[in-house]
């Protein structure tokens, strides 16, 4: 399955069409894939000055459903969205751990985030350089941006584990039992070749993830909030 396939099939899971979402920082790609699926209420924020044209272009209005915001400090008050979605934004922050706090305490509903799974096959992957650890992919050395809060700095690709979501969670809302759902897919196995060792090798690989489903590189967090159940009993 492609990244984006992934991304839409979240989506649909996840978020019904008739409900306020903001969308951090979403690209013009995202934006669209959206509106073809039929969700059109919702707000976005952008990082970088050079986005707030493109986006205007695209129909969004300043102040009224676009917002410059930094995702590790949010211009919006505690639940004003039913929903916060993110896709491969965190990676790009140094805060990642703050950024996820943010989204949580300005949604209402629930928060989506579509970011990259942190499994030994992962970690294999970047020693080996089938992967990157740090991103050089997304920097555009003519204009000297992307990668880390786009400075131009390569970003190290913050992968992420259940654990590391739900302690989170738990440090930052300690009061409350949060549910999380997790889901899990690749997009390794989507090139094409004819050769024959590149078959067999696709082969085995889906074996693999088959079988070990959390080694894929495709990650998707669901935080959702109409399910919280208070933690503590302090009354006395």
């Amino acid at each position: 399955m492609s990244r984006w396939n992934f991304y839409k099939k979240n989506f649909l899971k996840r978020i019904n069409k008739n409900e306020n979402f903001l969308l951090i920082s979403g690209s013009l790609h995202e934006i669209q894939i959206l509106r073809n699926l039929g969700y059109t209420n919702f707000t976005i924020t952008y990082y970088d000055e050079q986005e707030e044209k493109n986006l205007q272009n695209y129909g969004f209005e300043i102040n009224k459903n676009l917002f410059r915001s930094d995702v590790r400090n949010l211009k919006f008050k505690n639940q004003s969205f039913e929903y916060v979605v993110t896709n491969a934004t965190l990676h790009h922050v140094d805060q990642p751990h703050k950024a996820i706090t943010e989204m949580y305490r300005v949604a209402k509903k629930g928060v989506l985030i579509i970011e990259s799974n942190d499994s030994l096959t992962m970690q294999i992957a970047c020693k080996l350089k089938f992967a990157e650890e740090f991103e050089i992919s997304s920097i555009d050395l003519k204009n000297n941006s992307g990668g880390l809060l786009n400075s131009g700095i390569p970003n190290y690709v913050y992968r992420w584990t259940e654990r590391e979501i739900i302690k989170t969670l738990k440090s930052y809302d300690p009061s409350n039992i949060t549910y999380v759902k997790f889901n899990y897919d690749n997009d390794l196995t989507n090139f094409k070749s004819n050769k024959i060792h590149i078959k067999i090798l696709k082969f085995f690989v889906k074996i693999y993830f088959f079988i070990f489903t959390k080694q894929q590189n495709c990650l998707s967090i669901f935080i959702d909030k109409t399910k919280i159940k208070k933690r503590f009993n302090l009354t006395n």
